[in-house]
């Protein structure tokens, strides 16, 4: 394995005093033979400006010594330094004893300071950030090769590798997949339910690493993480604002615990099929006219990439005494990259759930909870995380947690400014076809939402198949056999493409292979046809008749969702709904327990049904062959 290249640059205004640190740092690195083994460079830059945008394109500078002894713009210079590569740690030559009160910054004198010292304290901190306290002590224990005479059953896979039955699932899945599957029994990989050595550490290590005052590992998905920050704030039921499309783990915590729901309205796009955040004014709106709330949450960004303009919806919540919790299922990369930024924790978010699997390099189902409410209480959180972990947690997926912070922090900079080059060479090459387009945010941004501030995430690309004749869903399943190639999802006539950490030039070379293929082929429309809406698709926000905990656990009975032909049961419009029903993807619930079904409801449910599309639909009753609704009895 190649040796990482590791730059450090030399921020001062004093050239010769620059050069010679240069020269003298670069000396002690010939010589250095501690673990990490990194090809040092030494980098002099002359001034505050030319720092700044060494940050901005180096993907490669690990640190910055800070000469403000002769820099007039130092005072200014470090928070922006800070808030462009919040990774990178900075060393300060301070003038007299001035020092940032809210910077992490290791302080210097200038004259006393050796090279030789400079330089350990460099690589001290690169061991830092480089360490993954959890996925080492695995590793080690795994190499020990312990006889295991304790849960799990296979036995780090002895129960697989000689069967004549099995041995080829051993032989699929490889020899450590089994050996780092353990148990709590093993005391040297501490307790994910009571963390007091190396879970701890890389526990703090990614709070560190995000941004947050508390940080803790999910190994059942952002789905549970909602679901324990709505029980920490609103356990015991009270009022809560939040996005009708955020995920349908957030509306399973309102039946959970009996809460008081506001839900907002999200926005539309009708020609495409995108849920939209909820416009600014609506948010606000909402905060001011139930300032006996709880919580306010919001989801950004969404499946499709919509970013919210989270400051001030925040700073509004907080006025009114309003804890906040931001879904960044889909958004773990915005830390890294000034591009990206701000995130929900530069925002000041309270609370915040991402699934560190969907960009960043974990396993599935691996999340994480990150903590900035200044009225946490931890030992009570603790207990409500113990509440949905399962006492046997899977160990590796722990271990993709700490070896995915410690990649951003090295290395997440250089990793998405990868992703952004490739997102580049899509857009442009995708356009190229003619017939297929990439969609920009003034495209896809619904009309109420113009003026919010509204960003996208521009690893999410949204391509509109309009033109070629063919369906979404045609073009899903034609990548897919014809050409080995599987996309995130589809509306009616987009698809949906991430791109993520593993993204690679020979995949985009395939993919914009593909399709020009598909272009080359495609039947077309006609150029005078307008643009197809689905007014039905996306059926608009009902009333309620019932807290959804009360409906969900009433009474119910089963109606058919169709009447005569492939058309919608009259019976079902203004009945009440008992359960979640959930299109997935993008999992955003079209009704919660309690909501009235109106007639566009369950003509958009026949149409998905009937479409097979390749959407499962989630709270759909199958009885004696027919798709049925629970409805609640007696209440209309």
């Amino acid at each position: 394995m190649r040796e990482p290249q590791v730059h450090v640059a030399i921020v001062s205004g004093d050239d010769a005093f620059a050069a010679r640190w240069v020269a003298e740092l670069t000396a002690c690195a010939a010589l250095e033979r501690r673990p990490p083994r990194c090809d040092f460079r030494f980098l002099a830059v002359a001034g505050g400006a030319d720092a700044l945008q060494l940050a901005q394109d180096d993907g490669l500078l690990q640190a910055l010594v800070v000469d403000a002894t002769t820099l007039p713009d130092s005072a200014s210079l470090l928070p922006a330094l800070a808030a462009r590569r919040p990774e990178v740690d900075i060393f300060l030559m301070p003038e007299g004893d001035a020092r940032p009160e809210t910077l992490a910054v290791e302080l210097l004198h200038r004259e006393d300071t050796k090279p030789a010292h400079l330089f350990r304290q460099l690589v001290s901190a690169l061991q830092r950030r480089a360490r993954t306290p959890f996925a080492d002590t695995l590793r080690d224990y795994v190499y020990s090769a312990k006889d295991a005479w304790h849960t799990p059953g296979h036995s780090g896979g002895d129960s697989l590798r000689d069967s004549p039955w099995v041995a080829d699932f051993y032989e699929l899945m490889g020899e450590h997949i089994f050996n780092t599957d353990l148990s709590v029994s093993v005391q040297t990989l501490d307790s994910l339910l009571e963390p007091h050595s190396v879970i701890q550490e890389a526990q703090a290590l990614a709070a560190e690493a995000f941004g947050a005052r508390h940080t803790f590992f999910v190994t059942n998905g952002t789905s549970t993480a909602n679901k324990v920050i709505l029980q920490q704030v609103v356990g015991a039921g009270g009022k809560v604002i939040l996005d009708q499309a955020c995920h349908k783990s957030v509306h399973h915590a309102v039946v959970l615990f009996g809460v008081e729901p506001v839900y907002l309205a999200a926005s539309m796009n009708t020609r495409f099929g995108f849920y939209g955040p909820v416009p600014q004014e609506a948010v606000i709106g909402a905060i001011d006219a139930h300032p006996d709330a709880r919580l306010l949450v919001l989801t950004s960004c969404t499946y499709d990439g919509f970013r919210y303009n989270l400051a001030p919806l925040i700073r509004h919540a907080h006025a009114a005494g309003i804890k906040v919790l931001v879904d960044e299922a889909w958004y773990a990369h915005g830390r890294f990259h000034p591009e990206l930024h701000p995130c929900a924790l530069d925002c000041a978010a309270d609370y915040v759930t991402q699934s560190t699997h969907k960009m960043l390099s974990a396993f599935s189902q691996a999340s994480m909870i990150h903590v900035a409410d200044p009225d946490f209480d931890l030992y009570r959180f603790r207990e409500n995380l113990n509440m949905h972990t399962s006492t046997s947690p899977q160990y590796a997926m722990i271990a993709s947690l700490d070896v995915a912070r410690k990649q951003m922090t090295l290395e997440g900079f250089a990793r998405l400014q990868g992703c952004l080059r490739i997102a580049g060479q899509l857009r442009e090459g995708i356009d190229r076809t003619g017939v297929f387009r990439v969609l920009t945010l003034e495209d896809m941004l619904p009309q109420s939402l113009r003026g919010d501030g509204i960003r996208l995430d521009p690893l999410k690309l949204s391509v509109d198949v309009s033109a070629s004749g063919y369906s979404a869903r045609q073009l899903q399943l034609a990548l897919f056999e014809d050409y080995g190639i599987q996309i995130e999802k589809v509306t009616h006539n987009t698809l949906s493409i991430l791109v993520t950490l593993g993204s690679t030039e020979s995949k985009v070379l395939r993919l914009l292979n593909a399709l020009q293929a598909l272009a080359r082929k495609a039947p077309g429309v006609r150029t005078d046809s307008a643009p197809r809406r689905v007014a039905a698709g996306l059926p608009s926000l009902t009333d309620f008749a019932c807290l959804p905990r009360e409906a969900y656990f009433a009474p119910a009975e089963r109606l058919p969702l169709q009447g005569a032909g492939q058309g919608p049961n009259a019976a079902l419009v203004g009945s009440v709904s008992a359960d979640q029903v959930v299109p997935y993807p993008p999992g955003i619930p079209v009704l919660v327990p309690g909501q009235r079904i109106s007639r566009d409801i369950a003509v958009f449910l026949c149409d998905l049904y009937n479409a097979r599309s390749g959407i499962e639909i989630h709270g759909l009753v199958e009885h004696d062959g027919q798709p049925c609704l629970r409805v609640v009895q007696g209440l209309v």
